[in-house]
């Protein structure tokens, strides 16, 4: 039940109430400028102001924002946690390994992203990789390696 704080997703006023001398061009450059809506007219326009944005720390780190993809009018949203190598190389949200999984899934009920459904990530950008992910690569790595070298000894000595 909603309450006289909480804001309602579906009561948005229509028209933008855009601060005087409000300047989009600093949207990229600080965290501290608020973004009112309406701000964007187009995707384009937001993608392009979120390939420059340096608001927080993952825009240092990052290949290309991950905006989204698919029908923008769409009656399905699917909505990612955060973009993926594949995603921050391509700037498409879900066109990895999960991202032909998803595609496929649609297919399998007959949706499309060109009709039914945009996809799009919370996070824009890839985060950079976390401790726990590291040691995982180095476990992996080191078990190849592992592996490799007996594969080397039992071919010396077998």
């Amino acid at each position: 039940m909603p309450n006289d704080e909480q804001i309602s997703l579906f009561d948005l006023p229509s028209e933008s109430s855009t601060p005087s001398g409000f300047d989009p061009e600093l949207i990229p450059t600080s965290a501290k400028i608020p973004i009112p809506s309406g701000t964007y007219q187009t995707m384009e326009q937001m993608g392009e102001h979120c390939n420059r944005c340096h608001r927080c720390d993952l825009g240092a780190s990052r290949t290309h924002a991950v905006i989204g993809r698919g029908n923008l009018n769409a009656p399905i949203m699917i909505v990612g946690e955060g973009p993926g190598q594949t995603e921050d190389e391509t700037g498409m949200p879900f066109v990895g390994r999960s991202g032909q999984l998803l595609d496929r899934i649609l297919a399998s009920v007959h949706l499309t992203t060109d009709e039914h459904v945009f996809i799009c990530n919370v996070v824009k950008c890839r985060p950079p990789e976390t401790a726990l992910q590291r040691r995982m690569r180095r476990k992996r790595v080191a078990a190849i390696w592992m592996s490799k070298f007996a594969w080397s000894i039992r071919r010396l000595f077998y």
